[in-house]
């Protein structure tokens, strides 16, 4: 059959062009929405133990292997936790909009975590004693007052439904175990929410 012909299987040109323009559409838009998920550079720089000595956090190394051993979720990229820009070249460009720990003193305001917090990870005999607020040097860092996971609400420290939608929330993940827990006694209790301090008046132990 001639290509000039192919048209004939359409109805008419213009439905063929038509035809072929959606198609076109939709093949870029899978293209740009899984480059768009993609976390291929943080792999790229956090598996560089060399380069992220160079940077001065060689306690943030992570390789591929580790991402997916440690999410326990087949498939998971980087930004579908902790958000940011899996395609940026720049450390700026790739962390501007991440999730970060939230570090605060023992008045609950917030402090930078560099050359505050060093490695948290559970290690040894003593694992609890290992995720205590440390130097970079190891000694244990009583400037810290307590650390927050970067699920939190920056302002109320509590949780954040917009955070959870934005990570676990997502179509392909869990959004109908978000949507309840939202709406439930616990997510949607704000008073509580608003605590600042342990034994706060909103607090639980108050």
């Amino acid at each position: 059959m001639a290509i000039g012909k192919l048209w004939q299987w359409f109805g008419s040109r213009r439905g063929m062009v038509v035809l072929l323009a959606q198609l076109v559409v939709v093949i870029l838009f899978l293209s740009f929405s899984s480059g768009y998920r993609s976390s291929d550079r943080c792999v790229q720089c956090h598996a560089d133990t060399e380069k992220m000595k160079r940077l001065g956090y060689p306690q943030f190394v992570m390789t591929r292997e580790q991402v997916q051993t440690e999410a326990r979720h087949p498939n998971t990229e980087c930004r579908d936790c902790h958000l940011g820009n899996g395609l940026a070249n720049d450390p700026e460009g790739a962390h501007k909009g991440m999730l970060r720990l939230l570090v605060l003193d023992y008045n609950f305001s917030p402090v930078q975590r560099k050359g505050l917090v060093g490695k948290l990870l559970p290690s040894g005999d003593e694992r609890q004693y290992a995720l205590l607020p440390k130097r970079l040097d190891g000694d244990l860092n009583y400037d810290v007052g307590t650390i927050l996971y970067h699920d939190r609400d920056p302002v109320t420290y509590g949780y954040d439904p917009g955070i959870a939608e934005k990570t676990c929330g997502k179509s392909a993940c869990h959004p109908e175990e978000v949507k309840q827990f939202s709406t439930s006694v616990m997510g949607s209790n704000f008073r509580q929410r608003s605590m600042r301090q342990w034994m706060d008046a909103h607090g639980p132990n108050n």
